[in-house]
């Protein structure tokens, strides 16, 4: 079976589109898989990485506010897009295309869709993207990780299966994840971090925490991301830090510090979500406020509804508002608990498995009808 996969711009759209493509593999070791993504991008970054074949495509966002020329520009890279992608489809002869997100995906799957192909629609948010709400009403499947989703998409067919993550969550083990970072056993472990870009409000609220003379009597892993990591560092020249904070400006041990975690202050992108959820731990949540559609806000309360996270608004986030929840959830070890529980019940391990039947099934439907 030969497979194209498309999703990028963040991590959240890249590393579920990497979990179905392992998966496959897994399945299948003679599959041929293409990864189509932006050039110069981060998924071209990544997949080249995991050895994985990458066709680059030249796509541009559409504005999300009023026309202008940016939108004219946008509209002559999605014309330029789809007569690359109709040149790699064609060169390729995929038997199903799947998106994860992205503008990227437009142009892939719409020319996929024009030809014939199967799709596969993967959406990550309680509230979808412009694309994917396009592409859904001809996808063959559309797999959801929130059950909110579907009352703002049009679709053939459509299954909940959670979010596609890496496999390595499943094979970490707490006692060792918590000794490989020397957390005493009485001692509780904060890992805070904005997604793999970083967050600037959540990084200004720790650094009004580490600069002021509150006392931190837990241990705290900060998460900076990579561009605001020298500006972050800068303001604490003349701060002298306790040993019980780190601060880095990448970290690609998300999962042993998740499992470490005593308590994770995170964004609500649908990918960090999905891990926190993976490894069962108790959040403070900060939507990021500029996302499209404002979807971190709807994630991020479909955990506060179940009673899995607490949620700061970026607009109501500061040292003080953050510092009293830390500490007040550090204090309440029965509350954190049955958050961690309540996070535990919205994750599904299985999600890629369950995904990759169901686009199983397509494929051997397709195939049966080809032989009548």
């Amino acid at each position: 079976m030969k497979y194209i996969v498309s999703g990028g711009g963040t991590g959240g759209h890249i590393y579920p589109a990497l979990s179905i493509i392992a998966e496959i593999k897994k399945r299948d070791m003679t599959a041929e898989v293409l990864y189509v993504g932006k050039k110069g991008s981060l998924e071209e970054e990544l997949t080249k990485k995991e050895g994985i074949p990458f066709e680059a495509v030249e796509v541009q966002g559409l504005p999300r506010k009023k026309i202008n020329k940016q939108t004219i520009s946008a509209i002559m890279a999605l014309l330029k897009g789809l007569r690359q992608c109709d040149k790699i489809i064609k060169k390729f002869k995929p038997d199903i295309v799947i998106g994860t997100g992205g503008y990227v995906c437009a142009p892939v799957l719409l020319k996929a869709q024009q030809l014939g192909i199967m799709t596969v629609v993967q959406e990550q948010n309680a509230f979808p993207g412009k694309t994917n709400k396009l592409l859904s009403k001809r996808a063959e499947l559309v797999a959801l990780n929130f059950e909110e989703a579907k009352k703002y998409l049009k679709y053939k067919k459509v299954i909940v299966t959670g979010n596609p993550i890496r496999a390595d969550f499943n094979q970490i083990d707490k006692a060792k994840a918590r000794r490989g970072y020397d957390i005493a056993e009485d001692e509780k472990f904060v890992l805070s971090f904005g997604g793999s870009g970083g967050q600037e409000s959540t990084n200004d609220a720790i650094l009004g925490i580490l600069k002021s003379d509150k006392e931190i009597d837990f241990k705290l892993y900060h998460v900076t991301g990579k561009v605001h990591y020298e500006n972050f560092m800068a303001q604490l020249k003349d701060t002298t830090l306790s040993d019980k904070v780190k601060i880095v400006e990448y970290s690609n041990e998300i999962p042993s510090l998740l499992m470490a975690s005593d308590l994770v202050i995170a964004s609500s992108s649908a990918m960090t979500l999905a891990e926190i959820s993976a490894v069962g731990v108790s959040s403070i949540l900060i939507p990021k406020a500029y996302t499209a559609g404002n979807h971190q806000v709807y994630n991020a309360n479909s955990y506060k509804d179940k009673n899995a996270a607490k949620i700061i608004l970026e607009e109501n986030l500061n040292a003080q508002t953050l510092y009293e929840e830390i500490t007040s959830l550090l204090k309440d070890d029965s509350l954190r608990n049955v958050m961690a529980e309540n996070s535990k019940k919205l994750g599904n391990p299985q999600a890629v498995e369950i995904l990759l039947n169901e686009i199983e099934l397509l494929l051997n439907e397709r195939k049966q009808k080809r032989k009548v």
